[in-house]
Formats: structure tokens, sequence, C-alpha cells
């Protein structure tokens, strides 16, 4: 996750419209319980990979800004391709 770069925008039909003077608030990686199912496997000597819940955090400016428009998110890899795009309406 440390090489993957957030970017947030403002869309309105089609257009996207970057966000300036966004604001980290909170962030943390907490592990998550395994399914019953995952720890009956665990308990066979089966192999159980940790599940992580990323939580993130952000005062987002939105003065101006149509109750009509979407806020994006897209998460971009170091080499600049999208790895996620989620789009919320207010």
């Amino acid at each position: 996750m440390a090489s993957m770069h957030l970017f947030l925008y403002w869309k309105h039909g089609v257009e996207l419209r970057p966000i300036k003077d966004v604001v980290p608030k909170y962030f943390s990686v907490d592990p998550i319980m395994p399914t019953a199912s995952a720890r009956a496997a665990a308990s066979h000597g089966e192999p159980v990979a940790e599940k992580l819940a990323w939580s993130y955090e952000f005062a987002v400016p939105s003065a101006g800004v149509p109750l009509g428009d979407s806020l994006v998110l897209i998460m971009r890899t170091a080499d600049n391709r999208i790895a996620a795009r989620v789009a919320a309406r207010m």
C-alpha cells in the first residue's frame, strides 16, 4: 500500500475536477477476525491468510460544490495504473 497514490476529484457529469487542500485526519490498519470457516481450517493445520482493514479519514473542502456532484477516489499504482476507483454521492 505504501506505493499507492490517492487522488480525489469532484465529478460533475463526466468532468473530474481535482480537489485541492485535502487534509488527512485519521489512518489505521486493523486486523480482521477470520471467519468461522477460516478458524476451522486453521485448526486442521491449513494456513489462514491475514486480512487487514485500512481506514482513512480526510477533511475534503466542498465550498461551492453542487449537491449533485460526486466525490471520486482513485487509487493509482506507482506506474500510474488505476488500482481502484470509487464514487460517492452526497
